[in-house]
């Protein structure tokens, strides 16, 4: 089975930590404030075990100051931190394909230009090489975890494929097969539809988009443009879409154990479960949102109860 997807093997009670971008004082208050006490660098709690969801890098003021708390915890076996798609993308900037050309187009290296700061004088490979080994899944016999979405097909993919890492060679081993790479893209990025161009938009970074995030976690309505997508600029959410026949059928049903993600933008405002078994933890920190966790009891159906934000 892929190192990539691991078992939660720890006896104390998971708490899901969103996506924190850089801002290590947020997450410094969100510890603080869920009884974590710091402990020669590394914060620890008697009775509960963090669980890192992602995008560690890009868009805030202490990018290097996050990643490397994150990654001291992981690496003390103080914390679970996995993959999220801002770490894949900086490893496809710096790794090189077998023509020597970088797996994702050097213009887009203005996305992580704050990250490069922030690594400037520092052993920046140490980093990449810890990135590429960030699982990408997690599951226990009560909860499950992933960046963006969880997608049996694309699960069952990665555990087949046997690859241990997303170095160099990880990655084209993964760029080789397309049904991989494109399993591991669902895992990190979601699954997105192509939009008819009355639907295009551009998103938080002022980019164009011509494809949008499905709500995996929820059936179709096919009414508005925000009930059956995520991440959207404010004035396309109540857009109709009666007339765009999208025929995404999957979800997340409700009889599947309890999933955590992050990835979403969710409005900071309205912090609640997606649904009695989905729980989204991403609550736009970089977009003048919160940082937000998820205090999970595995034998406990979820409840809004359990969110606690930085605040």
């Amino acid at each position: 089975m892929s190192k990539l997807i691991i078992d939660y093997n720890q006896k104390k009670e998971p708490d899901f930590i969103g996506d924190i971008h850089g801002y290590y004082d947020e997450l410094i208050q969100l510890f603080e404030k869920m009884g974590y006490a710091n402990e020669n660098g590394i914060y620890k709690h008697p009775d509960r075990f963090p669980v890192f969801i992602g995008d560690y890098i890009d868009r805030g003021p202490k990018i290097f100051e996050t990643i490397a708390l994150v990654k001291r915890m992981q690496e003390t076996g103080n914390a679970i931190a996995l993959m999220g798609n801002h770490e894949l993308n900086y490893l496809e900037l710096h790794y090189k394909n077998v023509d020597g050309n970088t797996f994702r187009s050097q213009s887009k290296r203005n996305q992580v230009a704050a990250t490069d700061e922030a690594f400037a004088g520092k052993d920046k490979e140490v980093y990449l090489d810890w990135m590429s080994k960030l699982p990408i899944a997690i599951e226990s016999g009560h909860f499950r975890a992933v960046h963006a979405q969880w997608e049996e097909e694309a699960i069952k993919i990665l555990k087949e494929s046997k690859i241990e890492k997303l170095d160099e060679n990880g990655l084209r081993t993964a760029h080789d097969d397309s049904k991989l790479y494109k399993s591991i893209e669902v895992l990190l990025k979601g699954k997105e539809l192509k939009l008819p161009e009355t639907l295009h938009y551009n998103d938080h970074g002022s980019e164009p988009r011509t494809e949008a995030r499905i709500k995996w976690w929820q059936p179709r309505k096919r009414t508005l443009f925000g009930e059956d997508f995520a991440s959207l600029p404010v004035h396309m959410i109540d857009k109709d879409i009666s007339d765009f026949g999208h025929d995404y059928v999957f979800y997340y049903d409700n009889t599947q154990k309890p999933v955590f993600f992050g990835h979403y933008w969710m409005d900071a405002k309205k912090v609640k479960l997606m649904s009695s078994n989905a729980c989204c933890v991403d609550y736009s920190i970089a977009k003048e949102g919160i940082l937000v966790a998820y205090r999970h009891s595995q034998r406990e159906a979820l409840s809004n109860d359990y969110f606690i934000t930085h605040q």
